[in-house]
Formats: C-alpha cells, structure tokens, sequence
C-alpha cells in the first residue's frame, strides 16, 4: 500500500469536510431553518433610539388623561364620545405647550405644558377650559397672578437675569414667545421682556 504524506491526509480532510457542509444543508431540513433563522435574526430592525416618551406630546398625554379622565386617541373621536386629540403645539426652547381638544359639546380644550431635562421630555401642568381662557400661550392675552405683590419681569428667561419691570397683580400681557425652560421653571416672553410661568397661571 503506498504511503501519502501527511500533507496530502490534511488537503484531503479539508476538502471532505468544504464537501459535506453544503450537501448537509441541502438534505437535511433542520440544518435550512437553523441557517435561515439565523439569517432572519440579524435582520431584525434594531429597537434602540428614540422612544415615544421623549417627545412633548407623549410628555403631556398621560397628564391630561389624568386631568380629564379621558382617554387620548391619535385619531377623530367616534361620534358624541368624548376623548383627547392633539390640536397643536408651540415648541420652544427645552419647553413645550400641547393643546388638546376634548370633543365634548362644550368645545373644551386643555393645554399641556412640559420641558425637557437631561434628555427627556417632563409634564408640569395642564390647564383647561374654553379655547379663549386656555392661558399662557403665545399669541394670546394673559392675567398677572401674585396676589399682594408684583411679578418680576427680566431681560432674559433666568433668575439671574435684569428685573426690567414688576407688573401687579392682575395686569394683562400679550405674550409674543415662548415658551422657555431655564432655571428649573418656565418662562414666556411678553413686549417688556421675561416673566416665570408660575405669575401667569391660577
């Protein structure tokens, strides 16, 4: 019997073995739906990023439906049922106001407010009624509430910015920006300059 090298016993394993992997895939059907369930897993659309909780609207939902106690819907309302749908949004720097309709037959509305601290969006406080008396938002009227005293108006939306003015309690401004979240509060801009979310509400 001739002798083969020992480098000839290894090529030929080799090749048996690039051999028998393929022909075992094809014959044999648990060997296709290991490789194909493999393949399929490394396709699967990755699940990190952005969640639905860091926008403003999914920030205000929860704490209007608590408000209300309605359910919020992304869609119309079925007919004479109340529920909550977005109608807008003003977002400003790291805040956010959310209005929501309720689609009662009293035309109410609620306006959420939220801001944005180290990377996700917060609920604050909702306020609701009427369209015309949802207050502050921007392009609308609002009234001073510092009962016996005055509320500090400043050049920028911080504590530590200039008091420009004090305006007394029940004063109206017209709010023209906003909304701001700096130093732990809201701001909103009126003609004079920055005045804290917390003078303008009840």
């Amino acid at each position: 019997m001739p002798h083969l090298p020992r480098i000839a016993l290894v090529v030929a394993a080799i090749l048996a073995i690039l051999l028998i992997v393929p022909l075992a895939y094809v014959l044999l059907p648990a060997g296709r739906a290991a490789v194909a369930q493999q393949t399929e897993a490394s396709h699967l659309p990755s699940t990190n990023g952005t969640t639905t909780g860091d926008t403003p609207q999914a920030a205000a939902i929860p704490g209007v439906e608590a408000k209300t106690h309605l359910r919020y819907h992304t869609r119309t309302c079925a007919a004479s049922t109340p529920c909550l749908t977005v109608a807008s949004e003003t977002v400003g720097k790291d805040a956010a106001a959310v209005v929501f309709s309720t689609a009662s037959s009293a035309a109410r509305q609620c306006v959420a407010y939220v801001y944005r601290k180290d990377g996700h969006w917060h609920f604050l406080d909702a306020v609701c009624g009427l369209p015309d008396q949802l207050s502050p938002q921007v392009a609308h009227d609002a009234i001073v509430h510092v009962p016996g005293n005055c509320a500090n108006v400043r050049n920028g939306a911080s504590l530590t910015a200039r008091v420009v003015a004090c305006l007394k309690d029940g004063s109206t401004v017209h709010v023209d920006a906003g909304p701001t979240y700096a130093d732990g509060r809201l701001w909103w801009h009126e003609p004079q300059g920055w005045i804290a979310h917390d003078f303008l509400t009840d």
